[in-house]
């Protein structure tokens, strides 16, 4: 794990999770955001499940809806990977969901992988960090994508790489380095913000 640069923090902060395939990155998320919102954090954008048969469901955060996104199985005519078919209608459905969870105080993306590099998917929320559009955001992403994806976010980063070892404490940590920038950021605007001890 890497902790941001201090001090202060740019317009956008960005927290970025990685780790292995199937370490738990997606639970961690859900944990942050529960944490958050305890706090009394508004919290937007997508997160995704893999099902029993290794396809693909997406979840606006905000409303609870899911929907379909990629199946190893060619039943999609969206976009494709090595692994995947995804659902044209699931990306549609998550770029509304991340739209509207750009107002919220922290956004979640989880995550941003092949379909992404290729300017697909969910790439423009990557023009939106960069534009200051976004207060706060989680992205997830493979830790074998990250030096493709770091040029591309001109904003203050912090890496958390989840591991066997690390990922139960996790959640805390992240919760606790996006309540300091958020109290950071309020704070020098002249406002007072929940902060997590």
């Amino acid at each position: 794990m890497l902790w941001p640069l201090w001090p202060g923090f740019s317009r956008a902060m960005v927290i970025i999770v990685t780790g292995a395939i199937g370490i738990g990155k997606t639970t961690i998320c859900e944990k942050v955001i529960e944490i958050a919102r305890s706090l009394g954090y508004s919290c937007g954008g997508v997160i995704t499940y893999k099902t029993q048969n290794g396809d693909i469901i997406i979840k606006d955060i905000q409303t609870g809806e899911i929907k379909a996104f990629a199946s190893t199985s060619n039943i999609h005519q969206g976009p494709r990977t090595v692994k995947y078919y995804f659902n044209p209608e699931g990306i549609d459905f998550g770029i509304q969901a991340i739209d509207r969870g750009t107002a919220s105080d922290i956004l979640l993306v989880d995550e941003l992988g092949y379909l992404e590099l290729s300017r697909q998917g969910f790439a423009k929320v990557i023009d939106q960090i960069v534009a200051g559009k976004i207060k706060s955001c989680i992205l997830v992403i493979r830790k074998e994508l990250l030096s493709a994806f770091l040029p591309q976010l001109s904003a203050t980063t912090s890496f958390f790489e989840a591991t066997i070892k690390n990922r139960n404490q996790l959640p805390k940590e992240i919760a606790l380095v996006l309540t300091r920038g958020i109290t950071a950021n309020v704070a020098s605007r002249g406002k007072r913000e929940p902060l997590l001890e």
